[in-house]
């Protein structure tokens, strides 16, 4: 019975839920059919597994027709009746969950059946009620639009050619709703580019980015928040991201939790294109900073962290010296880690904050430990051992990483092209210091390494530090030979 979708529907039904759709099912008003209740009611002694090796078909037929020969398309059209009864429980279930929808359809049945009092009087009542919502996002002035609509044609019939005002007050409501929409449709698809290979038609952003600019909108929180966050993404200026700070302080109480999670999402977009993409490695700070305000306010709980953010927080924890913090975290969010990846997972994490105490062979050892299927986190663990094989003088075990690494770089078609180029830039450097290293140090190398630093500056992108490293890797080595000359030495 597993590929019928009654069995998907009812494992997918908590306790209270259940209990609910047996009244539904067993209600008069909405079934009369008694096969379905009885087939319910066998069906219901195997929740919530419904796997059960007495739980066939041909058992559940005798339950539901004791005294009938088995007859499949029976049971089948049974069947088929209880799965439609499920799909009218669950649209039963939203409407009930959502009171704005249930009043609506009020209002229209009592405007329909001429109760004019009584639809006047819920009216008034319910619109100051729906007015004094603190959370005005995109649903708030949709159901105000709803709302107004619904009294334009309540006016027309009642009072005709009088309150001619609802019409601005309905359209002002549309248009507020239909703006806060498109802003988050820009927001997203201006965020997933920034991320991936995806092209979107942005069709009237310029347009509404002019009329964003000459509009305060300063009683609508969603409105402001939303046009810095598409600002901020549009232009990467940084005055948007200062305001982006300044508006999360302000309003942040305003949003519910999903909105105020976005806001924290594009804060950290910011500082982390500012680091991966300018090099600017200040910004690790603010990283942390909304990472931690993100676990203290519970966005992200033992129960519900994805492990890749896990692994992201160790690793700005380490960079901004926070090993502590980075240790805690993972006492408290590693045994909640999804078993097949776990021992990845913990691997990395271990890994990362050894190679920030500068215990780069026990790094090396968690490192290779690891054996990620995601192409991201391969990245990440290669250009980690091969800095470790590197700084350990390890050349051939290099070398042989940097040929491997190269052609995934090359077949990845996920990997962006900024992304790609800056790769295959830092292995080319990473071969010629190899090169450099492994022979007698001289001044002699000094116009080399100067030459390989200057083709560090034509990296278009900082993925994983590497820019940043490599830089301060040729600086150090730079200031070395001037050091030897200085002291007369070769």
């Amino acid at each position: 019975m597993e590929n019928y979708k009654i069995i998907q529907v009812l494992r997918s039904l908590n306790k209270k839920e259940l209990r609910n759709f047996g009244e539904f099912v067993n209600s008069p008003y909405f079934n009369k059919n008694e096969p379905v209740k009885r087939l319910l009611a066998a069906m219901e002694k195997y929740y919530p597994a419904l796997n059960n090796r007495n739980f066939t078909i041909e058992k559940i037929f005798k339950k539901v027709f004791p005294r009938a020969n088995y007859d499949y398309h029976k049971i089948n059209n049974v069947i088929s009746d209880l799965y439609k009864l499920s799909e009218k429980f669950l649209a039963q279930q939203h409407i009930e969950n959502n009171e704005y929808y249930l009043e609506r359809n009020i209002f229209r049945e009592l405007r329909d059946k001429k109760l004019y009092k009584i639809y006047e009087q819920k009216y008034s009542a319910y619109m100051k009620d729906l007015i004094e919502r603190k959370f005005k996002d995109e649903d708030y002035y949709y159901y105000l639009y709803e709302m107004n609509d619904e009294y334009l044609w309540y006016a027309t019939i009642k009072k005709p050619n009088t309150e001619l005002n609802i019409l601005q007050t309905e359209f002002d409501h549309f248009f507020r709703f239909a703006l806060i929409r498109l802003l988050r449709f820009y927001n997203l698809m201006l965020h997933e580019k920034s991320n991936t290979n995806v092209e979107y038609r942005l069709t009237f952003l310029n347009e509404i980015i002019n009329f964003l600019q000459n509009e305060k909108a300063e009683d609508t929180p969603a409105i402001i928040v939303f046009k810095t966050i598409l600002l901020l993404l549009h232009t990467k200026d940084k005055k948007y991201y200062s305001e982006l700070w300044d508006l999360k302080e302000k309003y942040f109480d305003y949003f519910k939790f999903d909105d105020q999670y976005l806001i924290y999402i594009h804060l950290y977009d910011y500082a982390a294109y500012m680091v991966n993409f300018k090099g600017d490695d200040n910004y690790n700070k603010d990283m942390f900073i909304i990472y931690k305000e993100m676990l203290e306010k519970s966005f992200m709980k033992p129960e519900n962290m994805l492990y890749p953010n896990l692994m992201n927080i160790i690793k700005i924890s380490c960079r901004v010296g926070e090993l502590v913090y980075a240790e805690k975290l993972i006492n408290e969010f590693g045994p909640h880690i999804p078993s097949d990846e776990r021992d990845n997972v913990l691997a990395f994490c271990y890994g990362t904050i050894e190679n920030s105490k500068g215990n780069l062979k026990e790094a090396m050892k968690f490192f290779s430990r690891s054996n990620f299927q995601n192409f991201v986190f391969k990245v990440q663990v290669k250009i980690l051992l091969l800095k470790i094989y590197y700084k350990l003088n390890m050349f051939e075990e290099a070398l042989a990483m940097i040929d491997t690494f190269k052609h995934f770089v090359q077949r990845e078609e996920n990997l962006l092209r900024e992304h790609k180029e800056s790769y295959m830039l830092f292995l080319g450097a990473m071969i010629e210091l190899i090169k450099i290293k492994s022979m007698i140090n001289s001044e002699e190398y000094e116009f080399s390494l100067r030459k390989i630093r200057k083709d560090t500056e034509k990296m278009p992108a900082n993925p994983f530090r590497i820019k940043l490293w490599l830089q301060s890797e040729l600086d150090e080595l730079l200031k070395s030979i001037k050091n030897r000359i200085k002291k007369g030495g070769s």
